[in-house]
């Protein structure tokens, strides 16, 4: 059975996440609601609030065979994750995140069809390890996001995020006839005051970072940090020593 927790109270606005709302809430409150919820959801099964979308036809999305990579994020398998949909969260549930349509998929209750979860009702969810969020354009902030997915690498008053992308795209210039592939590509956004920045290369790194710069510099270089070969977790340490050092002066104001 899923578990489910009503957790409104702690989300600002369940369809425009900040980063900050993921840190659990460990107060008795919050203790109370939960059980709460749980007694009253022992009598709900299937959970009919999560199972409300349409159904999920492979065959339609892709007619063709793809001959090289495929269009789920990290496997073409079902993972089990959590997601916090229509204002509720849900554990334990087996989950699918088609990247190419930017679609989280479920299984229906008897396992027969495969159901695309409503979009706009996701807030978030958690799939093999990886939390993405789901942001919006800003366009008072002029924002260089688009809407969609992130994955939320890390998480504080300075937060990185990275976009995944896929394309299904066709050779048309193979001997054994039209092959359809799916390519793939990375975008890295920094969030810092309520302004997201995206991430080129390391000068656009540097611009980002820019009050403290030196430091930042002399960490990469006494790390060893190879923003090349090891991009993910090198920004990783970097956002978070730059978050650190930033945390750090607040507290002496």
């Amino acid at each position: 059975m899923v578990k489910i927790y009503l957790l409104s109270t702690f989300f600002t606005n369940p369809f425009q996440v900040s980063s900050q709302n993921f840190i659990a809430d460990t107060s008795g409150k919050a203790f109370a609601l939960h059980n709460a919820v749980n007694l009253y959801h022992r009598f709900l099964s299937p959970e009919n609030g999560l199972y409300d979308g349409s159904e999920y036809t492979y065959y339609i999305y892709y007619p063709y065979t793809i001959n090289e990579g495929h269009p789920f994020f990290q496997t073409k398998d079902f993972d089990t994750g959590s997601v916090f949909y229509n204002n509720m969260l849900y554990e334990k549930v087996p989950l699918l995140f088609d990247i190419v349509h930017e679609e989280l998929l479920i299984n229906d209750p008897s396992h027969i069809f495969i159901i695309r979860l409503n979009t706009a009702r996701i807030g978030w969810f958690i799939i093999s390890g990886h939390t993405f969020v789901h942001l919006f354009s800003d366009s008072i902030n002029h924002t260089v996001l688009n809407p969609g997915f992130y994955d939320l690498l890390y998480n504080g008053n300075t937060s990185l995020f990275k976009k995944v992308s896929k394309v299904l795209m066709e050779n048309t210039a193979s001997s054994e006839g039209i092959k359809e592939y799916i390519a793939e590509s990375d975008e890295y956004f920094i969030k810092k005051n309520k302004q997201y920045y995206r991430i080129k290369n390391k000068k656009s790194l540097m611009l980002i970072v820019n009050s403290n710069k030196k430091e930042v510099e002399q960490f990469i270089r006494k790390n060893k940090l190879n923003l090349k070969k090891d991009l993910d977790n090198s920004l990783v340490k970097i956002v978070a020593y730059y978050d650190g050092i930033n945390n750090d002066k607040k507290a002496d104001n």
